[in-house]
């Protein structure tokens, strides 16, 4: 059987009218999912225009900004030392350290628990590198690391500047190394830590200043109040702020002289790689000047503001952006915003 035939006109003005509809329903659909992208991007630029707007009023203009000069490299007179072979400007310390080198003077160290001191002035960071599990840090590793310090005090420094305060903060030459032991075994407990209820490994802060008067002995001094007296007595015009980088994975905190265990040491514990647990190292260190800044700031009086919604805190006076946050590990997205700023003793 073969089809049957088609009329020869009749059928194309009904073809073309349905082709038209079928093209005009297309369209129709093509503007309304343009219009609707359009309408989504333009909300979306005004939110972001919005949070700026918010965020910059959040950090009002300095009543007399300054520029805070770089203090860089500070020289450390404790000897005998050799240079690092991955950034010749800074040395280890070779030890042991002896009677005969005590300083005449040292200075007083507080009597229990004290307020923590305000972030003006000269400030000097020393560092205490301390290995693990029969590892030690390579002098490569340290000089990526003092490196990272070098950026977290410039940053610092300009921080100040921005609120009007006299800053200087910079990096010790001299290091101290020691050997550490196997990754510890610890107990967890449930506490809080900002505004974040969790698992958190118990007794941190006996953890911190145990492996600092161990290293303390282990260079020749006779215990971390000894190894601090000294090494302040060397820099007598600043305040000096200690980090002890351990060589495994875990978390990253502060001990700050509010909350310490040993009169008048105080000091930023900084683990080789973030971790919610301490853990062995598997891949190498990654300096994160970031985190190290945000622990700095603890030894200064400044606060965790994680874990809490921005409402929590007063109007303007802390934003995503804040270091205390650490909404970001990149330290140029990064600063400090009023609420800090007041805690560091920048503002009234």
């Amino acid at each position: 059987m073969l089809p049957a035939e088609s009329p020869p006109f009749a059928p194309l003005p009904l073809i073309w009218a349905a082709g038209e509809s079928v093209d005009l329903r297309i369209w129709a659909v093509v503007l309304g999912v343009g219009l609707t992208l359009l309408i989504a991007e333009l909300v979306r630029m005004g939110l972001r225009a919005r949070r700026e707007s918010r965020d910059a009023s959040a950090r009002p203009a300095s009543t007399g900004p300054i520029v805070n000069p770089t203090l860089g490299v500070v020289p450390l007179r404790l000897e005998p030392n050799e240079p690092n072979s991955g950034n010749p400007r800074y040395f280890r310390y070779l030890g042991p350290f002896r009677d005969e080198d005590r300083a005449p003077e040292r200075p007083a160290m507080p009597w229990r628990r004290v307020a923590c001191p305000p972030l003006r002035g000269r400030v000097v960071l020393v560092s205490l590198f301390v290995g693990a599990d029969g590892r030690g840090w390579s002098e490569e590793e340290i000089a990526r690391h003092l490196g990272a310090l070098e950026r977290a005090a410039k940053w610092m420094e300009e921080q100040a500047g921005d609120y009007g305060a006299a800053v200087g903060v910079g990096v010790s030459d001299v290091y101290f190394q020691v050997d550490g032991e196997s990754t510890p075994e610890t107990d967890v407990v449930i506490a809080q830590s900002g505004g974040e209820v969790g698992l958190f490994e118990a007794d941190m802060t006996v953890r911190a200043l145990t492996l600092m008067s161990r290293a303390a002995a282990a260079q020749g001094f006779r215990d971390a109040v000894d190894f601090v007296q000294e090494v302040a007595a060397r820099l007598p015009d600043a305040t000096v702020a200690w980090l002890l980088h351990l060589r495994l994975a875990g978390r990253s905190y502060a001990v700050p002289l509010d909350r310490t265990e040993l009169d008048g040491v105080s000091l930023a514990f900084c683990h080789a790689r973030q971790a919610n647990f301490t853990e062995p190292l598997i891949r190498p260190p990654v300096p994160r000047a970031a985190v190290i800044a945000h622990e700095i700031l603890h030894l200064f009086g400044a606060q965790d503001k994680y874990g809490w919604p921005l409402s929590h805190f007063p109007p303007r006076s802390v934003t995503r952006r804040d270091v205390m946050r650490l909404d970001s590990e990149r330290l140029s997205e990064l600063r400090v915003d009023p609420l800090t700023a007041a805690e560091l003793g920048w503002t009234a």
